[in-house]
């Protein structure tokens, strides 16, 4: 067997492409936090997206209110993921009626219908 050629840059060089190439059946999530959160921020840079998932109403303290909250940041493209995946989520669990005061944009509420 042909061993392959690595090019090293430096004593301990690590290939990084090797490293975090993988196939879709050997991805194992180990989830170590859950949060519940009722309200997101979103902020955009040139180069990332945050959004801030907060748990409302909070604590009031001292003048103040105090709101626990999660920081993520993300490529753009990473972002653009996931605001596809949850519109198509969100989209297929709403026409299957299985979700609360959801209304896609742009549909229009019927006569009568107070569930959103």
């Amino acid at each position: 067997m042909a061993e392959e050629k690595r090019e090293r840059k430096g004593p301990g060089a690590i290939d990084l492409r090797e490293r975090y190439r993988f196939e879709p059946e050997e991805l194992q999530p180990d989830i170590t936090q859950t949060a519940y959160s009722n309200l997101a921020y979103v902020q955009v840079t040139h180069r990332d997206v945050f959004i801030d998932f907060l748990e409302m109403p909070g604590l009031r303290r001292d003048d103040r209110v105090f709101v626990k909250g999660t920081r993520i940041s993300m490529s753009h493209a990473a972002a653009q993921r996931l605001a596809e995946a949850l519109a198509g989520i969100l989209e297929k669990v709403h026409t299957e009626d299985g979700m609360e005061q959801y209304v896609p944009k742009g549909a229009r509420r019927k006569p009568g219908d107070d569930s959103a």
